[in-house]
């Protein structure tokens, strides 16, 4: 009786947030019974639970206070989190040699509230621009300024010191339709976001879509005599695609429009210094160095992850290294995912986190093998399981 009653209340704990994209999380905690007293185990152990969740989520955790009975008994604990939590609830708790064990289910929410900058390096693969309207290219022949655009941006990355570098430009062009499912432009064939994030060895895939190049005729000033350049509009929207599981995580479109002062039959070569140095290609630099800075801002707050690639029986090797940033002796948590069904009989999915905590022991370039820290490994660890790097 006790325990339904605690899974009820945990069900009505309604802590911080109303949004709808919130995620579900299993987490398991554990915590030694001293003096034989449950209450501070359990409170212990729902609190080493919690953490591992909030972690996920790129949260900085000082303290979980004021537990009772394994129930948070106030909104107070201390956390700045990318996340906040909706919804707790308490699903099983078990004792075994001196050691308790909850198993807890929490429904977090993204918070807006800046957080703490990662000192971690996330890695983003591009692929070209292709254009909405291939038509409103055609006065100055500038079919390519999609590569170009894609090219320029491409340098700008490379040359960034921030919370992410750039990987790869794929020479490829991709549209996506409705269901954001992608198309290469050229051959009309699905090239899945994880597949080319998988081969630039990057967590995340940039890709944009150039959406209006249309030109305005020119006017004329002094009774004819003069003309004034037409003006020329530059719309692109941009989107990036999570490349573990192909999820949208943003999307912003940019325009500008400056004076096209190239002559009317001149064919202008996109790739030339003239072109970028012109009004019209001085103003889409400003915008793509706009879009620097806000992934920059996007991915802030967001932990590295990455991939299980090879599973040992006394390791993991993981497809990160030094190039994110990672240092030996750093923590790894693996995730897996999972999905259960609600009370309503909704499918929902879930990210369950793996009990065993792993520690960096050898570190390259571009991967790195992790061991237990209890040198014992805990649960069935497949290849592609996710792996995040612990605050």
């Amino acid at each position: 009786m006790m325990n339904i009653c605690r899974v009820s209340l945990f069900s009505l704990l309604l802590l911080l947030g109303s949004n709808v994209n919130a995620q579900w999380f299993d987490a398991k905690g554990r915590a030694p019974i001293a003096n034989n007293d449950k209450d501070i185990a359990r409170n212990m152990a729902v609190q080493d639970a919690l953490k591992h969740a909030l972690l996920f989520t790129g949260a900085q955790v000082s303290s979980i206070s004021n537990l009772t009975n394994g129930l948070l008994s106030t909104d107070r604990f201390e956390v700045r989190s990318h996340g906040s939590v909706r919804n707790l609830q308490l699903i099983s708790e078990d004792t075994a040699n001196g050691v308790m064990v909850v198993h807890i289910r929490v429904d977090i929410v993204p918070s807006k509230t800046m957080c703490k900058s990662s000192e971690l390096i996330k890695l983003v693969a591009m692929t070209n621009f292709p254009l909405r309207y291939r038509n409103q290219a055609a006065n100055g022949a500038i079919f390519n300024i999609g590569a170009q655009a894609a090219n320029q941006l491409f340098d700008k990355m490379s040359s960034h010191e921030g919370n992410f570098r750039v990987t790869e430009l794929f020479p490829i062009a991709q549209k996506f339709n409705q269901s954001n499912q992608p198309f290469s432009i050229d051959d009309n064939q699905q090239v899945p976001q994880q597949l080319l994030a998988q081969q630039a060895d990057s967590q995340y895939l940039l890709t944009a879509e150039i959406e209006d190049l249309s030109i305005a005729k020119s006017t004329s000033k002094w009774l004819g005599l003069l003309t004034n350049s037409p003006i020329r509009e530059f719309t692109i929207s941009f989107t990036l695609f999570d490349g573990l599981n192909g999820e949208k995580v943003w999307n912003k479109r940019y325009s500008t429009r400056a004076p096209w002062t190239f002559k009317k039959t001149q064919r202008v070569d996109t790739a030339s210094h003239s072109f970028w140095q012109s009004p019209y290609g001085a103003s889409i630099n400003n915008q793509l160095a706009n879009v620097l800075n806000d992934i920059d801002d996007k991915l802030q707050c967001i932990n590295v992850k990455g991939n299980v690639i090879k599973v040992d029986s006394d390791h993991l090797t993981v497809n990160l290294g030094k190039r994110n940033g990672i240092k030996m002796g750093d923590s790894l948590n693996i995730y897996h995912l999972t999905t259960f069904t609600d009370n309503r009989g909704i499918i929902r999915q879930s990210t369950t986190i793996n009990p065993t905590k792993f520690l960096v022991k050898e570190l390259y370039q571009n991967h790195l093998k992790a061991q237990p820290d209890d040198d014992i490994l805990y649960g069935d660890i497949q290849n592609d399981a996710l792996v995040v790097v612990a605050p």
